[in-house]
């Protein structure tokens, strides 16, 4: 891909896409339906060869358990479905939790997410929140 002439909007367009349709672990929405995404969190940039896609998320409430799963559901939407090279940082928004440096370490080192996805429980949870409502 040249990153030198893409279309910033088109891809934030397709990553939120691939994003908002995620369920979250604990209600019956999607994490477009709760606010904890939107368009305006994406952010791509040239970065080498690839893009740095960032995105920041908004958990439903600041002491929010589940935050980290949510991101690590972010992270695995995108590595499976989207289809250009890229670097992912995922983030919680600035000052929407309480424990938001401990959750971003998590869910942005990529030894912690592969002792996640070893857990079988974790990952089949990972997948139910990912698929496509079109899969079930």
């Amino acid at each position: 891909m040249d990153t030198t002439n893409f279309d910033s909007e088109i891809l934030v367009g397709e990553i939120y896409d691939l994003i908002k349709d995620i369920r979250d672990p604990e209600l019956p929405q999607t994490l477009e339906q709760l606010d904890v995404v939107s368009e305006s969190d994406i952010d791509i940039k040239p970065f080498g060869d690839s893009l740095l896609i960032s995105i920041q998320f908004t958990p439903t409430v600041p002491h929010c358990s589940l935050a980290t799963l949510i991101g690590l559901c972010l992270r695995v939407k995108l590595e499976k479905c989207f289809q250009h090279k890229f670097k992912l940082d995922v983030n919680l928004k600035k000052g929407c939790h309480s424990t938001e440096e401990e959750v971003n370490k998590q869910i942005n080192d990529k030894e912690r997410i592969a002792a996640a996805m070893e857990n079988p429980s974790l990952r089949e949870l990972i997948m139910q929140c990912t698929e496509s409502l079109n899969d079930i």
